[in-house]
């Protein structure tokens, strides 16, 4: 299950390459700055549409060249699919076995990915956006009805801090209350399901991998507590103004992490930070699995540069539990990484090789 090839076409440092990967633990070794991450991103951007190193995708076209091209074969889902990405000309464009995309979520239906890397600490250190991102991309995968109830939202969003922010009367602001209120109340009620249903994975999973210390997970919706979000928005209606912007919603929600009754961040060291939030993460692709039948791909960036041996250890069974395809980068793999690995790549010089 995964990604089973990937063609590669004036993208970063790499003029061109093609690739088969296993199904299972894929190892990618080089030298630092050999494009051993740029090979992840590529990956990564087949399945989000987006990269997780720039905002601007005409930075990841080689030098030179007017654009670039990356078509994957993945089997994520029932049967086996090619899927394309391609910006030209500054246009980007998207392919599902062979059809154009309607939007970038359907890659990632169609190819669901998780990454682990030198940032995913900010999960648990970060503001609250990271927070809800990660509980999104779990709703999104699993609740067929919360892609279209997110757009409705934002769209509502949208029109009413418009509004908001030309100053235009009360009454043309209060206009949207009704469907933003009712998109926000759906999109609470999805999230809530989804974390029910989550916490109880996650809680054991971060439990075992932070030595026993007992974790909880709590969602705060964004608005107080026991009131209706059309009430909320009427009584924050002078915030609103003065900020320009709605004040109140689903958009401000938060997940609060907390370790042995703390806030995560207050009570974990550095380490700790990063052994949590890849567990969270790997639990994520876990109860994936579980609700929809399906595995998905984690991409792990230098994970032995992050986690020491005894964390790396469990970290390892924990993620072989996932049954996940996994692509692991390393300058030099541990044993205990290197021994799990069924092909093995090695990036030098903008070259991409295969070794096993």
């Amino acid at each position: 299950m995964g990604l089973l090839s990937l063609s590669m076409r004036e993208f970063r440092c790499f003029a061109a390459a093609e690739l088969e990967f296993s199904p299972t633990t894929n190892l990618i070794i080089g030298k630092n700055a050999s494009g051993k991450t740029s090979l992840l991103e590529a990956i990564f951007l087949l399945g989000r549409g987006r990269s997780f190193r720039t905002p601007y995708l005409g930075t990841v076209t080689r030098a030179e060249a007017n654009g670039f091209q990356l078509i994957g074969k993945v089997t994520s889902q029932t049967v086996p699919v090619i899927i394309g990405l391609a910006r030209i000309n500054g246009l980007l464009e998207a392919r599902i076995g062979g059809q154009q995309a309607e939007n970038l979520a359907q890659l990632a239906h169609t190819f669901p990915v998780q990454l682990i890397d030198s940032q995913s600490h900010q999960l648990i250190c970060g503001g609250p956006r990271q927070r809800r991102q990660f509980l999104d991309w779990g709703v999104f995968h699993v609740e067929p009805a919360f892609f279209p109830t997110w757009r409705r939202f934002q769209r509502a969003l949208q029109q009413r801090n418009a509004l908001l922010r030309a100053g235009k009367p009360q009454r043309e602001v209060d206009s949207w209350n009704g469907e933003l209120a009712a998109a926000g109340q759906l999109l609470d009620g999805l999230r809530r399901n989804y974390l029910a249903n989550f916490s109880i994975t996650a809680t054991d999973w971060t439990e075992r991998a932070l030595g026993g210390l007992k974790t909880s997970l709590e969602y705060q919706t964004g608005w107080p507590n026991g009131r209706d979000l059309s009430e909320a928005l009427q009584e924050s209606t002078t915030r609103d103004r003065k900020a320009g912007m709605t004040q109140v919603g689903p958009h401000r929600a938060e997940i609060v992490i907390k370790v042995e009754g703390e806030i995560a961040r207050e009570r974990v060291s550095r380490g700790q930070e990063k052994v949590l939030a890849g567990t969270l993460l790997l639990a994520q692709t876990s109860i994936y699995r579980m609700l929809t039948g399906h595995s998905c791909t984690v991409l792990l960036d230098d994970l032995a540069a992050e986690l020491d041996v005894g964390h790396l250890g469990r970290f390892m069974e924990m993620l072989a539990e996932t049954h996940a395809q996994v692509h692991i980068t390393a300058i030099e793999a541990p044993i205990m990484v290197a021994r799990q690995a069924t092909r093995v790549f090695h990036v030098k010089q903008d070259k991409i090789t295969a070794m096993v």
